[in-house]
């Protein structure tokens, strides 16, 4: 695995923070300054893997200099890229209870219930990806579930 660094701009705004990477025309935004960090870091992996996949030449060192902005700031972020390396087929369940916006307990309840699939390697439960995102586009709605009007026969 190669490692990259590429300079990215935050630009603050109502709602956090908003990162550009002049270079190579990548958005993203997170709510606070690390959560930017972490999301610039992210997609700068995802965008480097598929250029590398897609057999692009991609410079190990981008350029620098772009201005600061007004009550933000420039930083280069470091991502570690290969062809392909982005292809996720699982998460840890502190990603998984990220994704979903529920406790780790949750996490681990649905997998004993067998909503979601996991694997266990070593002490780390590796949830599938999968039904995370599946689940993540059909949210369920908290309490119980409605009656419904029982028919007398």
């Amino acid at each position: 695995m190669e490692r990259y660094l590429y300079e990215a701009v935050f630009t603050p705004f109502e709602g956090g923070y908003e990162v550009e990477f002049p270079e190579l025309g990548l958005f993203t935004q997170g709510y606070s300054l690390s959560d930017a960090a972490y999301m610039a870091q992210d997609i700068l992996t995802m965008e480097i893997a598929d250029r590398l996949e897609a057999g692009e030449n991609v410079p190990a060192v981008g350029t620098f200099g772009a201005a600061r902005p007004e009550g933000g700031a420039v930083i280069g972020i470091t991502a570690l890229a290969e062809p392909g390396c982005c292809d996720v087929a699982t998460m840890t369940v502190d990603e998984a209870a990220d994704v979903l916006d529920v406790s780790r307990a949750r996490i681990h309840a649905l997998i004993r219930d067998g909503a979601l699939r996991a694997t266990k390697t070593g002490n780390m439960r590796l949830v599938d990806a999968g039904d995370v995102m599946a689940r993540f586009n059909s949210p369920r709605h908290p309490g119980r579930p409605r009656k419904t009007d029982a028919v007398e026969g």
